[in-house]
């Protein structure tokens, strides 16, 4: 039994610990010695009111009822340094699993996108746009615990959608997409460096996911022709950042248009995979099925604690106590 005492006491802590130094205060007051006082000539005259026949009586307390009033100031005024003191009572620690991986998406929709040369799964051409929707749709679904961005890529990057676990507003946002929405052209470098300013985003918020695995799949259909930012500077600092990029290179039936030794060194030295799509949506799907596949799900738990404030308790005996006392000094001197 003691031991469980022990053990819950350790729950306790006191925020202003140094405020029970006042709790002997009234004993220092009691035994300081008092000013001199100038004493006049008096007489003392023990049995006055008896002397007296009119005089009211001096009703006295007894001894047993001096105790239990030292009794109840002493609780009191304890009581009242305890509130003082401000006590806590630490609360056992809840956790819960989140995401240890971050996944920004990164998407070419250029003007070249829109070329219908994918065999869809139904037989028919599509538009390689539709065939990225698709897989890009079935990718977020399969990855129910990540938090997930969004960055397109035209003749500029932009962020699309910031790192969210709300995957529902998310293919809302993939439902969007549109071929040369945000230019005819393509800008590789511009993405990548659009990507490390998401991420730097957390850091500058202090979101606690900012030491979370940063991976980056990145699909394009053609070579970088407007980037200000030169693919291989943002490849550097990439790496820096440590970003994982996949890359996808869609090409449909024309692997003339894309800078493949890019893609392959961008994959390389990142520490990812590079890709290859030729003419299917079906492939296409795939290919994201394994990159799903290499990165598992990965997740952290994290925990926090709270303070349950307890001060209002002893504060609450301590002014009912000074209250009983303040009544029955009030109902003495009304006797007299």
């Amino acid at each position: 039994m003691f031991e469980s005492v022990v053990h819950h006491l350790q729950h306790l802590e006191f925020q202003w610990l140094w405020l029970w130094v006042l709790l002997p205060l009234p004993l220092l007051l009691r035994y300081l010695p008092k000013p001199p006082t100038s004493h006049h000539y008096s007489v003392r005259v023990p049995n006055l009111p008896y002397l007296l026949v009119d005089a009211p009586t001096i009703s006295r307390t007894t001894p047993g009822e001096r105790r239990w009033m030292l009794l109840l100031w002493s609780l009191s005024w304890f009581c009242l340094v305890c509130a003082a003191t401000r006590p806590q009572w630490i609360m056992p620690p809840a956790s819960e699993e989140v995401s240890a991986r971050d996944i920004v998406l990164v998407l070419d929709v250029s003007g070249s996108m829109a070329t219908e040369d994918m065999q869809g799964s139904h037989g028919k051409l599509i538009s390689r746009s539709v065939a990225m929707q698709n897989a890009v749709r079935q990718f977020i679904q399969d990855r129910k615990e990540d938090n997930i961005g969004l960055i397109v890529f035209g003749s500029k990057a932009y962020p699309f959608a910031p790192l969210s676990a709300d995957h529902h507003v998310l293919l809302q946002r993939v439902n969007d997409l549109r071929p040369a929405m945000a230019g005819p052209q393509t800008s590789i470098g511009d993405a990548i460096g659009s990507t490390i300013k998401m991420y730097n985003s957390l850091a500058s918020e202090g979101d606690e996911s900012t030491d979370n695995e940063r991976m980056v799949v990145l699909l394009t259909d053609g070579k970088d022709t407007a980037s200000t930012l030169p693919p291989d500077v943002a490849l550097r600092l990439a790496r820096r950042e440590h970003m994982i990029i996949h890359t996808i290179a869609l090409a449909g039936g024309n692997q003339e248009s894309i800078n493949l030794p890019l893609l392959q060194k961008i994959a390389r030295e990142t520490g990812g995979t590079y890709h290859e799509v030729n003419g299917s949506e079906d492939s296409l799907q795939e290919v994201y099925q394994a990159i799903n596949q290499l990165t598992p799900r990965k997740m952290k738990k994290t925990g926090w604690s709270y303070r349950q404030p307890l001060f209002m308790w002893p504060l609450g005996v301590a002014l009912v106590g000074f209250g009983v006392m303040t009544f029955c000094l009030w109902s003495g001197r009304a006797k007299k």
